[in-house]
């Protein structure tokens, strides 16, 4: 997709008609816009969005302009007119595109009538509205097409939006602990992972209509399986419900912590504290994170060692045996004897009687020969050998096994001590005067406690799940069963079970999707971190399975509330670039203030690579501040359009200017 032209009406300072140029030459993929606060580059963004999503964003622009809604765009001066002329006023934004080969436009329109109010301030009413979308043909011909979610999802999604079109200033909160959701949310969006999730939706969902199917067809006692079966289910997905939730709110309250701990971090009196609790909370969760792995261990070894109470008859078989060995008192193998009686009465162990040449013939004669082949002396050395190497691992089994328990032991103390460690600090941040800081504290402890007991219940309903899932099991063994005799509801539960394990593969392979795009786009922000960021390599930057941007020291501590809010504002860019570049979708950008926050040296690093990571970067810059002798150098060369926004304060009108 790539913009095409715009043309404004009457649209916030824009007053009469407006028409801006946007194409670019593949090698000048950069439109600039210039214009001091207030000169309206935010207009032309808001512009933009109006044309593409219509009610979708007006919706959004009281949380984005502080309460202000789509009417307060009217130009003031064509509405002052249109009360001096009676008439109503009319505004809207056009938005020309090309998307694979195709052109069309947007129209947003809205008519409104001027009404003065008592205290005499002139406000715009809105009387109509229309939106129109068209596509322009080969021929010329301009053909109106539905204006409807499925095409414009197709082209550049409006749940997506805010990760293309977006406001530089604003965009740094990506980075904050509690975005991890919006972070999640804009990787599941952009890479498309929903259509996977609705479609494993939708088939769990047919499943489901195929089981309750089967239930008003089936009879007898297929008919109470079939019900408690279909009750189970609705029991088991209850509790993976229950499971998300608790989940989520897991998350939730880790996310919390994490904020309650930067603020710690930030205040004087408490730095040193917080600073001492964060780097033992790691260590401890470092000795978790081991005592697990020792337990893993030892439930592996203990399999082996509970063989000792075979090792002792096992020597003293290998005694026996070797013993007898040496005397010649064992025979040709059993084996040899058995197959010897079969080829001569002609009859295979099942009952089924043979001749010469018979194929069964041929496979007892030919296990005959490899018996025969086998000495004694062999057949003895490879008992003994097994059973000697079976006592050898019994013996280093429990070896381990006490290694490892001491290991352990040593583990479960050492988390002891962290946890009287993390006491005292958290008694002591307490303590200390300030109201605040008792407040932050009491905040923290409790919501530790509250994760203790979500992780007791997460356990409790994991072990529900199974419970249920069992039962499923011994049900649908029921249901095959007896469904033999009742052909119509067999039908219906097989489809049943075509259509629930189509969507457990589907459900695999969302898992797998989603995890492989969270490490394709922790890679490409990493990448672009380092480039935005030529200060950032004494950090190392990742995106956690929780889906939170986070920021470690050279030591493995966090530190991304010790980024600077221009280095913050660079890692969601690089997020955000990276998200576009795994999506494949390669849309515009467009990014108001994309440099305010940032010093000279990250600047410049931004303003050289942006250009290369779209085919249509549209940049809203402040003169000076954002447009200076560093940007000139790096994106005007680069660009195919740079227009300066002249703005008369007398009138409060904005016009455009190319340079």
């Amino acid at each position: 997709m790539k913009f095409e032209r715009l043309e404004l009406l009457n649209f916030a300072s824009y007053y009469g008609e407006h028409l801006i140029d946007l194409t670019c030459a593949k090698d000048k993929p950069v439109i600039i816009f210039l214009g001091g606060t207030g000169y309206g580059k935010t207009s032309l963004f808001d512009a933009i969005n109006w044309a593409l999503y219509g009610t979708d964003y007006e919706n959004d622009l009281p949380r984005l302009r502080r309460g202000r809604s789509i009417i307060d765009y009217v130009n003031e001066s064509a509405l002052s007119e249109a009360e001096a002329n009676n008439r109503f006023v009319e505004m809207s934004c056009t938005l020309y595109f090309e998307h694979d080969g195709t052109h069309y436009y947007i129209t947003q329109s809205l008519s409104a009538k001027p009404v003065r109010h008592k205290d005499g301030a002139l406000q715009a009413m809105p009387t109509d509205r229309i939106t129109a979308l068209y596509q322009i043909e080969a021929s010329g011909n301009h053909k109106q097409k539905p204006y409807d979610a499925i095409f414009l999802n197709e082209i550049l999604p409006s749940n997506v939006k805010d990760y293309f079109l977006f406001d530089g200033d604003r965009i740094y909160n990506l980075t904050k602990p509690e975005a991890s959701q919006q972070v999640q949310d804009a990787i599941y969006r952009v890479v498309d992972l929903e259509l996977l999730q609705n479609s494993a939706k939708h088939l769990t969902q047919v499943a489901a209509e195929y089981g309750r199917e089967a239930k008003r067809e089936a009879k007898g006692e297929l008919g109470n399986v079939e019900e408690h079966y279909n009750n189970e289910r609705r029991h088991l997905e209850q509790l993976k419900d229950e499971l998300k939730e608790l989940r989520d709110q897991k998350h939730a309250l880790e996310t919390q912590i994490r904020a309650i701990e930067a603020k710690l971090e930030n205040l004087p009196d408490t730095s040193q504290l917080q600073g001492r609790r964060s780097e033992l909370a790691r260590q401890a969760k470092q000795v978790e994170e081991e005592i697990e792995r020792s337990k893993a261990q030892l439930r592996s070894w203990a399999a082996t060692a509970a063989l000792k109470l075979a090792d002792k008859p096992a020597l003293t078989l290998i005694e026996l045996l070797d013993s007898k060995r040496q005397k010649g008192e064992i025979p040709k193998t059993v084996s040899q004897t058995l197959l010897k009686d079969l080829l001569k009465i002609k009859k295979c162990l099942c009952g089924t009687d043979f001749e010469e040449g018979d194929p069964i013939h041929q496979a007892l004669l030919h296990r005959l020969h490899i018996e025969q082949a086998k000495s004694n002396d062999q057949t003895l050395l490879d008992l003994l050998m097994s059973l000697k190497t079976a006592s050898e691992l019994i013996s280093e089994a429990n070896q381990q096994l006490k290694v490892e328990n001491t290991n352990l032991q040593k583990l479960e103390n050492e988390r002891k001590d962290l946890g009287y460690a993390l006491d005292q600090i958290d008694e002591e941040l307490s303590k200390l005067p300030q109201e605040n800081v008792a407040e932050l504290t009491r905040e923290a402890r409790e919501r530790r406690e509250a994760l203790v007991a979500n992780e007791a219940k997460i356990q409790r309903t994991l072990g529900r799940i199974e419970t249920s899932e069992q039962k499923i099991k011994e049900y649908e063994k029921q249901r095959q069963e007896l469904g033999k005799q009742q052909a119509t509801v067999r039908a219906l539960q097989l489809r049943e079970h075509l259509a629930r394990q189509a969507a457990e593969e589907i459900e695999k392979i969302y898992d797998v999707f989603a995890e492989n795009s969270r490490k394709a786009v922790e890679e490409l922000t990493i990448q672009e971190f380092k480039n935005f960021v030529q200060s950032a390599a004494g950090y190392t930057v990742g995106l956690t399975e929780n889906y939170e941007l986070v920021v470690y020291d050279s030591n493995g501590n966090r530190a991304l509330q010790r980024l600077s809010m221009g280095q913050s504002q660079c890692l969601s860019l690089a997020f955000i670039t990276a998200i576009s570049r795994v999506s494949e979708k390669n849309p515009p950008l467009a990014i108001d203030m994309p440099f305010g926050r940032l010093d000279p040296v990250v600047h410049r690093g931004i303003s050289a690579r942006l250009p290369q990571l779209t085919s249509q970067l549209i940049l809203f810059l402040i003169p000076g501040v954002e447009w200076n002798e560093v940007t000139t150098t790096n994106l005007q060369h680069k660009a195919s359009h740079i227009y300066e926004l002249e703005f008369d304060e007398t009138q409060r009108q904005t016009q455009i200017r190319k340079l």
